[in-house]
């Protein structure tokens, strides 16, 4: 019980790695706010393709869906352009970062919901880091008081549902990795170099035979073993390494860009730096 408390109330934990999750954070919203401009009438236009039909699911869950329900093609410019604002805002701003880091949140989470046809996995797991983002603090202060105690406890709640969920995600995957023949035989990675819509180069690159099988169960294993091979020190470097090359493989060969740089950033909260306070 003392440690709880103590992780809770110590100190701001990870304070370095936080600020470097929220920058890497702020950037990857940039991203895709140019995305969603680039592509402004196929997602919001007249003739968008996905499909709505504005209802009301009661005065707290509309709030998440304002722009679902709203039939104006416009919409979307206000959504959009006030995700920019109130990410500027958090950024450069100090003071009330909850409130605005929770419209920010909001604004995302109203845009996903009208795009829902066309989420990924690392735009459910962007709806999950911006809400545990309300809570990380960029200022820290070694007072006593309540104010001060409070905002330190929602920092390192911030933090450890960070963590946990990373884990959570590769846990998961993993498991259900276990459920598949192709994964279990080892042919899973050669299979989807073989579907062009995975593969950006298939002409010119693919992964087979032996390799594919190396591939196959080191990402299997890699995402069942990940929460408890992270915490030791010695291997944790190669570890990341691997990850990092992973994703960057997902993002950029097999074309998930979204999925594949937005695992990426929680990896600050992982890598050993010297002369920070750790989780």
């Amino acid at each position: 019980m003392k440690k709880v408390v103590s992780y809770f109330f110590s100190e701001y934990n990870l304070s370095q790695p936080t600020l470097k999750f929220k920058q890497l954070l702020y950037l990857f919203i940039v991203i895709k706010v140019i995305y969603w401009l680039w592509y402004y009438d196929l997602y919001f236009g007249q003739n968008a393709i996905a499909f709505i039909k504005p209802h009301s699911l009661g005065a707290f869950k509309d709030v998440a869906f304002f722009l679902y329900n709203n039939t104006s093609f416009g919409a979307g410019y206000f959504f959009i352009f006030g995700t920019l604002f109130f990410l500027a805002l958090s950024y450069f701003v100090k003071k009330m970062p909850f409130l605005l880091e929770f419209i920010l949140w909001l604004l995302v989470l109203n845009i996903h919901n009208k795009l829902y046809p066309t989420l990924t996995g690392g735009d459910h797991l962007l709806n999950q880091f911006l809400f545990f983002n309300c809570f990380l603090s960029k200022t820290h202060s070694s007072s006593s008081v309540f104010q001060n105690e409070l905002k330190k406890c929602f920092h390192n709640f911030g933090v450890l549902a960070i963590i946990i969920q990373i884990q959570l995600v590769y846990l998961i995957a993993g498991i259900a990795k276990l459920n598949s023949s192709d994964w279990l035989s080892g042919v899973a990675i050669i299979n989807l170099g073989e579907v062009k819509y995975f593969n950006l180069y298939s002409n010119t690159f693919s992964v087979a035979g032996i390799f594919g099988y190396f591939f196959n169960y080191l990402i299997l294993f890699y995402q069942l073993l990940f929460p408890v091979l992270i915490w030791i020190e010695k291997i944790k470097k190669p570890l990341l390494v691997i990850g990092i090359l992973t994703h960057l493989y997902i993002a950029f060969v097999m074309g998930i860009l979204g999925f594949g740089l937005i695992m990426l950033i929680p990896y600050v909260y992982f890598w050993p730096v010297k002369n920070t306070n750790n989780f």
